[in-house]
């Protein structure tokens, strides 16, 4: 089902607002303040998706494999526990932890979170902003003293915060090495804020294990710890589609 493209944004998501559109499978999500149906937050989601990058999304068995673990995380529902890709082994899954997605290049980890964050702006119970990794390192390097990195990490650092391509970054150097991440990371964590990342498979065997090994020795054991206790982890399969 395709949405009508002369809608509005505003338009398409004031239909969850009103009670006779759809009453089959509601979901109450966080709080009694909002309502989605999955029919209706599929259809905003495949509007918002075309809106923002000019092309429809393919609904391909790799695509929705990918997705549906997203759609129940944020619908709170309990399909969730079940998908393929959410790898419960690791990490015991919970609503109450953020998500880390890990997989290869090009196969929708950043599209797709930036098509929800521009869906849940106007609900606080689901809103989130999103940072790039290499972003935050540069916004850090232009710091003049401790006070403004204290302040710029400070001011980065909230409930609902989404990092894109961790590990991705380099090194800060602004006066001494420091990773970024790791500390954000590391706030984000101690205050008990949802939190959400994505990052690239370090190895060419996109061995999952392997990859949050390298992304400890990189962020050190006490991040490489606490990845299980702030995340369920979810791995992206597939070819890019970048092609």
């Amino acid at each position: 089902m395709r949405l009508n493209q002369t809608h509005t944004s505003n338009d398409i998501i004031n239909l969850i607002k009103n009670p006779n559109i759809n009453n089959d499978c509601q979901k109450k999500i966080k709080t009694t303040q909002e309502i989605f149906t999955k029919k209706q937050l599929w259809n905003i989601f495949l509007y918002e998706f075309k809106l923002m990058f000019g092309v429809s999304f393919i609904d391909t068995e790799q695509n929705t494999n990918n997705i549906k673990a997203l759609f129940y995380y944020f619908l709170d529902d309990d399909a969730f526990f079940t998908c393929n890709n959410v790898k419960t082994d690791i990490s015991k899954p919970s609503f109450k932890k953020g998500l880390m997605v890990v997989g290869g290049y090009g196969i929708g980890k950043t599209a797709y979170f930036k098509v929800f964050e521009k869906i849940f702006k106007s609900h606080s119970s689901l809103r989130f902003t999103s940072f790039g990794a290499k972003e935050l390192v540069n916004k850090y390097e232009v710091c003049l003293t401790s006070v403004d990195k204290s302040y710029m990490i400070n001011q980065t650092v909230r409930s609902g915060l989404s990092i894109d391509d961790i590990n991705s970054e380099r090194t800060a150097n602004n006066f001494g090495k420091c990773e970024v991440i790791e500390e954000i990371l590391f706030i984000q964590n101690e205050k008990k804020y949802r939190t959400f990342v994505t990052c690239n498979h370090t190895n060419p065997e996109n061995n999952i294990e392997q990859t949050l090994l390298d992304l400890g020795k990189r962020y050190g054991g006490r991040s490489h710890d606490r990845f299980f206790e702030m995340f369920n982890i979810i791995e992206f399969t597939g070819k890019s589609m970048r092609r």
